[in-house]
Formats: C-alpha cells, structure tokens, sequence
C-alpha cells in the first residue's frame, strides 16, 4: 500500500497536467476563432426622404360601352356572337326575323299604289274641268270642288311615299351591328327570344379605352386636381402604369360621404373591365430611415439585418421595413439613426461572427 502522501502528489500532477491541456485547448480555439473573419462592406443608417402617398383602390372601367336593343318588335333569328368575341365596327351582332317587317312593307306598297291611282283619278278631273270652268260650263264651286279632291290626292301620296319609305327603312333594322370595335362581354338573349325596343341583347366595350373608376375621402379630394397623375397597379400587370385623373366629381356620395373620380389609362393588353386596380397617389414628402435593400436579410422567415458592434462582431437584428424606394428600403421599426449595418457578405453571417470592414457608405439614395 502507497503512502497516503504519494497519492496526494499524484493528484496535484494530475489536476495541473489536466489545467494545462485545457489552457492550450482554449488557446487553439480563440486562434481558430480569430482566423474566422469575414469581410464585408458596411452601411451607415441615417435619414432620407421618402413620398407621402395614400393608396386607394378602384376598378377598370371602359370609356365606350354600348348596350345594344333592337329598334323593332320581333324574335330574335341570330346571335353569331360569343361572349368574348372581338368584333369590327360594322360586324352582324344579331338578326330580327323580318317577316313582320316585310309584311308592313306590302301594307304600304299596296297604300302608295292606290293614292297613286287615285291622285291619277283626281289628276284628270282637275284637267277636264279646267277646260270646263274656261268654257263657263261648270260653277266656280264646282271647279274648287274637284281642285281640292286634287291637292288631297296630292297630299295623300305623298304620306303613303312617306310610309313606304318609313317600312321599307325598318329593314334596316332587322340587322343589327356593332357600332365600333370592341369584345362582347354579355349575352342578355338566345335566339328565338322576343326583342322589344329598349331591352338590351348584347353588350360590347371598347377595351382599347379604359379608365380607373374609384372613390376617394373628402381630405384626399381636396388636394386632388384634373390634370394629376397616379400610379395605377392593375391586376395581371407587372408594372405599375401611369394615368392621369381627368374627371373629378364635386358632389360627394351621400352614403359614403366620397367623391368619385376617374383616371385615363394607357392603352394595355390583357385587362378587362372590372379588374382591381389599386392607385397611388403622392401627397408631399416625409422623412424616415432608409437602408440598402442588399441589407435585409431573412432568417427562418424574419426579415433582419446585422448591426456591426464596436468590437467588429455583429448581432443580427429584427427589423420591420416599409416601402421602397430606389434600391432603399424605409426602416419602421428595429434601427436607429447612425448604427452601422452590413450590406454584402451577409447571407452566411451569423451572431457573434468577426468582421473586416473592408469599405463603408452613408447615402441613403433618396
């Protein structure tokens, strides 16, 4: 059995021989640590101007919309159109059945050819009693008697001319066609149905003339004038399109307490009356913190950017931003002005990571 004070000694050699192979550890990792260093480039957060806009929805409204009604009483033969369809100025939209029609036109024909023979008849009364009333052989009166017979014969084919003419024109209208280039957008009857004057049977809209429609607060209405422009996103397209407000209603909506307005659009394919649209209009300037888009970073679906500390490590911090503004995004919440973020190198960063400040900006781009 050892000496109870050889086992001590080695106790204390152990414990020694353990401190130091735990220093030299240690040691290795802070070189390894110091070794890790990334270069980046770093921004200063500072103030920039951004605009003043208030966003308001509206819709595509068209500039030229025709609800097409037959003029005349009748069932409907055809309707060659398809909702959708694109029609030419001048194309067969429907067709009335013309046998009404053709029927008043035979009824007038046969009214014109009887006043004809009769203003015929009438014709030579008034002859041969002229040459009657000459030879005194007739009174005065009578001689007016058949004068007047003579200008109602007159009279009379002129309004049975007139009748004709009327029945022969409502022929015409049996066909019924497209008043200017445009899509049928609805169908309002099928064939066979009966068509009355006023009753709609297609509708068609020119889409190469559209406008935005919205309604805007009394307090936006007041710093709005004809002759403005907005930024009109519209559904389906990916850029933003430029209009210009030429209708501004006075009279506010007595329900909502709005002013409606509209605004011209460029000509554009692919948008179709009704389609949301959302409009923005600039009311002034503000300012507010703008930092680099190539700043914000997203880990696990939190948008963040990484603060450089005064150590050259960093801290990534939460961050809510606003809009954007060329190649800058507004800052609303998580920075203050004057910290110093970083701007590349940035998307393998972690906490606590060492960097080399390699350059170091201050515009905000606004």
């Amino acid at each position: 059995m050892k000496p109870m004070w050889m086992l001590i000694n080695a106790g204390i050699v152990a414990a020694l021989l353990g401190v130091s192979g735990c220093s030299s550890d240690d040691a290795k990792d802070e070189a390894a640590y110091d070794v890790a260093k990334y270069e980046v480039t770093t921004h200063k957060v500072g103030l920039g101007t951004v605009p003043m806009v208030s966003h308001v929805p509206g819709s595509v409204v068209p500039d030229q919309q025709a609800r097409i009604a037959s003029r005349l009483m009748g069932y409907i033969r055809s309707i060659p159109v398809e909702v959708g369809e694109s029609v030419k100025r001048g194309d067969l939209l429907f067709s009335i059945d013309p046998q009404d029609i053709q029927s008043q036109i035979s009824q007038a024909r046969a009214g014109f050819l009887q006043a004809q023979a009769a203003l015929e008849n009438a014709k030579a009364d008034f002859e041969r009693f002229s040459e009657l009333y000459k030879e005194e052989s007739v009174s005065r009166q009578q001689f007016d008697g058949i004068r007047l017979q003579y200008s109602v014969a007159q009279e009379n084919l002129a309004a049975a001319k007139a009748g004709l003419e009327q029945a022969e024109s409502q022929l015409n209208y049996a066909n019924v066609r497209a008043p200017f280039d445009g899509v049928v957008v609805r169908k309002m009857a099928v064939a066979g149905d009966l068509a009355a004057p006023g009753n709609p049977v297609v509708i068609i809209e020119n889409l190469k003339s559209l406008s935005v429609q919205a309604e805007v607060s009394q307090d936006l209405y007041a710093q709005l004038q004809v002759g403005d422009t907005a930024l009109v996103m519209v559904d389906g397209q990916k850029e933003p399109l430029e209009a210009e407000i030429y209708s501004l209603v006075s009279a506010a909506n007595p329900k909502t307490r709005g002013h409606n307005l509209k605004l011209s659009l460029p000509v554009v394919n692919n948008v179709n009356s009704g389609t949301f649209a959302r409009i923005e209009f600039k009311r002034g300037e503000r300012q507010t913190l703008l930092i680099p888009k190539e700043a914000v970073v997203n880990r696990s679906g939190i948008e963040g950017v990484f603060v450089v500390n005064d150590d050259n490590h960093v801290q990534f911090r939460m961050v809510r931003i606003g809009m954007e503004q060329n190649g800058h995004y507004e800052v609303q919440a998580g920075l203050d002005i004057d910290e110093v973020i970083v701007t590349s190198n940035n998307q393998t960063l972690v906490n606590g990571d060492q960097v080399v400040v390699t350059s170091s900006n201050s515009e905000t781009g606004a």
